[in-house]
């Protein structure tokens, strides 16, 4: 974090404040209670200039780290947890999906590309980042 910023900042308390939190994953509704929502939304938006999170969705943010190799930030745990993280934190229910079941049970050889999963629950998010995406299966999205 660069020193024109004063430590007892909103900026630099939510920095914290997401640093304490466990996961890869911040939810907007976690640190909604430290300022009003433009406050929030002003500091989301430096903290993803800065490089430190990355959004993936609306009002979901992942926790990133600025590559050394071409200075972009990535996220830490890579995407297809931190997506699966996401749905675990908005309590939606979901399954692997069904080429990724077959491969983990031994049926098939063939590696999942893509990150699929089967939902349980509603979902009308759209959860991705850059190319990735996550895809609901068959484009289902609820059981």
């Amino acid at each position: 974090m660069s020193t024109k910023y004063y430590q007892k900042s909103l900026k630099f308390k939510v920095l914290d404040r997401i640093k304490q939190l466990s996961g890869n994953v911040v939810l907007r509704k976690e640190i909604a209670d430290m300022g009003s929502p433009r406050q929030i939304s002003r500091c989301l938006k430096d903290l993803i200039a800065m490089g430190e999170l990355v959004k993936i969705g609306y009002g979901i943010y992942a926790k990133a780290y600025t590559s050394k190799y071409t200075d972009t930030p990535l996220i830490k745990g890579g995407i297809d947890s931190a997506m699966r993280d996401a749905l675990k934190c908005l309590g939606i229910a979901y399954e692997p999906g069904s080429a990724e079941r077959k491969y983990n049970e031994g049926k098939s050889t063939q590696v999942p590309v893509k990150n699929i999963v089967k939902l349980k629950n509603r979902c009308r998010r759209c959860i991705s980042y850059k190319n990735s995406r996550l895809i609901f299966e068959n484009n289902i999205n609820a059981k």
